[in-house]
Parts: C-alpha cells; structure tokens; sequence
C-alpha cells in the first residue's frame, strides 16, 4: 500500500506545463508455442489528460525463433490508434523486427536482458515511412533467487533515422525510464507495476510524462 500511495503521489506531483499524468496498462503473452517457435502478442490502453481519457490503444503481434545461445528474433505488426482529444484521432500501423536476449544471468537470479527493435511507421492519410530503432534494457534483481519478486529498472532510447511528412524528426525522439516491481503472480506470471517517465524530443516545450505503469505479463514456457 506504501509503494502505491508513492508512485501515485510522484505523479499528482508532476509540474503541469508541456506534461501530463498518464496510465498504461499491457497485457502481453509471449514465449515458446512450439519448440523454437515463439509468440509474440500485446495490447495496451493507454490513459492520457491526467488519466482521465483514453487516448491511445495500442496491439502488437509477431512471431519469432529461439536460437541456442537463447537469442530470441521476432517480427511483426502494430497498430495503433491515437485520440488524444475530440476531433482529433489518427491510426498507425507499423512493421517491426527485434533480436532480444540477456547479456548476463546470475544463479540468484539477477539478469540484463536488452532488446533492439527496428520499426517501419506510417500515418493513414500521410505518404512518408519513417524508420526508427529502439534500444532496451532491463535489470530485473529478485530478493530470493529466481522466480521471486524484486525490483525492476527499464530504459528504452528512440532513435529516429529519417524526418517524415507526419511529424518524425531525424535523430533523439523519446527516452523512456521505468523504476517499478516484479511480483510473481503463478509459475509463469507476473505483474509488473511502477513510475516510467517518458521524455519526448520535440518543437518547442518538451514533453514529460509521468505514467503509472502495470504489465501482466504471460509467459508460454
């Protein structure tokens, strides 16, 4: 109860101007269907102006391979529907491939895993393909060995490589940070919650958000 009444005061207490208070909620299933064979499937409702509206849903499907050295390679599609105020709504629908595995796992349990994945964006109604690449990483630390709950740091980097007609800057787009909590909730479920801010590189005022941040995340072996 502590730990909830924190992030929700961290983001009550976040500066007004260029920010907003936001909650994203992700369901993901994801792992092994059969042998190397792997499934990759997410949604998520994100809610903007202080929480109060739903103003982004997000689906995200792939597959993928699983080599020996425990690499994981996936590729697929995303879709997303952007309604950040009335009037005004945009759809998005992007190809995406990603090579994800851990640079280092320890016998307690800690483990950094990184993720990259590069993305093919367009705008219905816009004529230009943006490219940009995501960079991710996450410390997970169980408090007694594996499979137990713990803290839990991610940081994701947005690159983008070329400018588009529908907004895309060539170079730093985002930086996503998120300090939070794995609990298991079954053998292979866990939910994940804590603070994320996302800082986005844009004209004028840039954007800060604060998110309070849950995944139930499912994993298939």
């Amino acid at each position: 109860m502590y730990y909830t009444r924190f992030i929700l005061g961290l983001l009550v207490a976040a500066p007004a101007a260029a920010q907003d208070v936001q909650s994203w909620n992700t369901l993901l299933v994801q792992g092994p269907v059969d042998g190397k064979l792997l499934l990759w499937a997410e949604g998520q409702p994100r809610f903007t102006r202080d929480a109060g509206r739903l103003g982004q849903v997000v689906a995200r499907v792939g597959v993928g391979v699983r080599t020996r050295n425990d690499i994981d390679f996936h590729a697929g599609y995303h879709f997303q529907h952007n309604n950040p105020a009335p009037g005004r709504t945009s759809d998005e629908h992007r190809f995406w491939q990603q090579v994800m595995g851990p640079v280092f796992r320890q016998p307690n349990g800690l483990a950094l895993i990184t993720r990259w994945r590069l993305e093919q964006r367009t705008f219905e109604n816009a004529n230009d393909l943006g490219w940009r690449l995501r960079m991710f990483w996450r410390l997970q630390a169980p408090l007694n060995g594996p499979g137990t709950a713990g803290p839990l740091l991610i940081s994701e980097t947005f690159v983008a490589f070329n400018s588009t007609d529908w907004g895309a800057r060539r170079g730093f787009d985002q930086q996503r940070v998120f300090v939070g909590w794995l609990q298991p909730l079954g053998k292979r479920l866990n939910l994940e919650a804590g603070y994320m801010h996302q800082h986005i590189n844009r004209p004028g005022p840039n954007a800060g958000n604060h998110i309070l941040n849950l995944t139930l995340n499912r994993r298939l072996g």
